[in-house]
């Protein structure tokens, strides 16, 4: 595997815990490369996932589709997040969302049970998997609800530019605009009077 892949690996998981080498080498020893078009998916609606996923390049966009068959974009992913249906892997169900390329992607794929086995068998997996869990799925996902509740659209919109300033150039407005839980009036209006 190239050597740009394996530091990128290295680097993502180091970022949240102090992995081993040993267990890192396990890791790029049971990655695989997926390059996607743009307008490709990723992860289909009602697909069992089966793998775990880091971006390296490109952006990904989470969509779920509502009763009513309305579509919505919820996250937006970008080089370095990780991205997949753990629900769906974790409990063998159909995914509740697609994951889609909207620019040119390359990803790192892990399959989700070997993956699973080596953070159930390597401690210092185990305890990256908790500091990641706590990173993304409490500290930041309560931060967006706190912010979608107690921040105004505008603030919510600036902050998110501050944190990625050329994000603007590589996604369409609607996305950004679902991703801020408003419209893409509201964030029309709010760019035009910034």
């Amino acid at each position: 595997m190239d050597k740009n892949i394996t530091d990128f690996i290295s680097k993502t998981f180091l970022s949240y815990y102090p992995v081993s080498e040993y267990s890192l080498s396990l890791l790029h020893s049971i990655a695989t490369i997926k390059k996607l078009k743009k307008n490709e998916t990723l992860l289909s609606f009602g697909q069992i996932s089966k793998e775990s996923h880091i971006l390296y390049k490109g952006i990904v966009v989470s969509n779920f589709l509502s009763d009513e068959g309305n579509t919505y974009h919820k996250n937006i992913f970008l080089e370095g997040n990780f991205l997949g249906s753990t629900v769906s892997a974790l409990k063998s169900e159909p995914s509740n969302f697609s994951l889609e390329i909207i620019e040119n992607a390359t990803i790192i794929s892990f399959d989700y049970l070997k993956y699973r086995t080596l953070i159930e068998e390597n401690e210092d997996l185990k305890n990256f998997y908790v500091a990641y869990l706590e990173k993304n799925w409490i500290i930041i996902k309560e931060q967006r609800e706190i912010d979608i509740v107690m921040k105004d659209a505008k603030t919510r919109y600036l902050n998110f530019i501050n944190l990625h300033p050329e994000i603007e150039k590589r996604v369409p407005l609607h996305y950004i605009a679902s991703h801020l839980g408003i419209t893409p009036t509201q964030l029309s209006r709010i760019r035009k009077n910034t």
